[in-house]
C-alpha cells in the first residue's frame, strides 16, 4: 500500500510533530483495500489493430454491470460460415441459416462462468452481411429459382452464369464481418475465474482479442479460444 495515495483525514501527534492517516491509528479497522474486488485479468499477447479484418481472429468484448453481462462479438464471416460471399446454392443458404441460429442462441455458451454464477441469455442480435440472412420465404424462392435454372440452362446461359460467378468471386474477396450483440442476466455478479469456450459454436476461430470491463477496471489481450481469464 502507498500511504501517500490515501485521501483520509490526518492526525498530528503532539510528541513527534508529524502526521499519519487516521486509519493507521485503529488496528481494529484493518486494511479496507482487501475488501475491494480484484481488477479483471487477461493474460495474452497485444491486441490486433482495432477494426482490422484478420481471418481466424475474433474480437470479443465482455462488460459486467452487477448481474448483467453484455457480449459484443465481431469476427470474419469465413469463421462463421466457411466463406465470405453471398450464398449461391441451397446448401450454402442452409449453412448460413444454421450458423446464424447457432450464433444467435449460443451467446451464453461462449463462456464458462465463475463457480456459482449461471448466466441466461436475455436478448441477442446478429448483424450479418447483406444477402447472408434471409427468411424462409426467400429460401423457398431461391430453391425454385435453382430448379428453374437447371431446366432452362443452355450454352448461352452457362456462359453468362460463368461470367457472373467470376464477378461474384471478385466481390467475395471483399472482407465481410458478422457481429453478435447479446445481453445476459446472471444468478450473481459473475466476478472471478472464467474461460472461453469457442470450440462448440465457432470451431474455426483460432485466436480471440478479448477485452473485459468490470467496475474494478479493464483488461485485454489476444488469447486462445479456450483461454482462462478473470472477470
Amino acid at each position: 500500500m502507498t500511504f501517500a495515495t490515501l485521501n483520509r483525514p490526518q492526525v498530528r501527534l503532539p510528541s513527534a510533530g508529524w502526521t499519519v492517516p487516521c486509519l493507521l491509528l485503529c488496528v481494529a479497522c484493518g486494511d479496507t483495500s482487501s475488501e475491494r474486488p480484484a481488477p479483471p485479468l487477461v493474460e495474452g499477447e497485444r491486441l490486433g489493430t482495432a477494426g482490422a479484418h484478420e481471418h481466424g481472429i475474433a474480437r470479443l468484448g465482455l462488460a459486467v454491470d452487477g448481474t448483467l453481462l453484455t457480449v459484443d462479438l465481431q469476427l470474419p464471416a469465413e469463421s462463421v460460415f466457411g466463406f465470405e460471399y453471398a450464398p449461391r446454392s441451397a446448401e450454402e443458404r442452409a449453412t448460413v441459416a444454421e450458423a446464424l441460429d447457432r450464433l444467435r442462441t449460443g451467446g451464453a455458451r461462449l463462456i464458462a462462468f465463475p463457480d456459482g454464477a449461471t448466466c441466461a441469455l436475455d436478448s441477442a442480435e446478429v448483424e450479418a452481411p447483406e444477402g447472408m440472412e434471409e427468411d424462409q420465404a426467400g429460401e423457398d424462392q431461391h430453391a425454385q429459382e435453382d430448379a428453374g435454372h437447371q431446366h432452362e440452362e443452355d450454352a448461352g446461359h452457362q456462359h453468362e452464369e460463368d461470367a457472373g460467378h467470376e464477378h461474384e468471386e471478385d466481390a467475395g474477396l471483399q472482407h465481410t464481418e458478422v457481429r453478435l450483440l447479446a445481453s445476459l442476466t446472471c444468478s450473481r455478479e459473475p466476478i472471478g475465474q472464467a474461460s472461453l469456450r469457442f470450440a462448440d459454436i465457432l470451431p474455426d476461430v483460432e485466436q480471440v482479442d478479448l477485452t473485459v470491463f468490470t467496475a474494478a477496471g479493464e483488461a485485454a489481450g489476444r488469447v486462445a479460444p479456450d483461454a482462462s481469464f478473470r472477470f
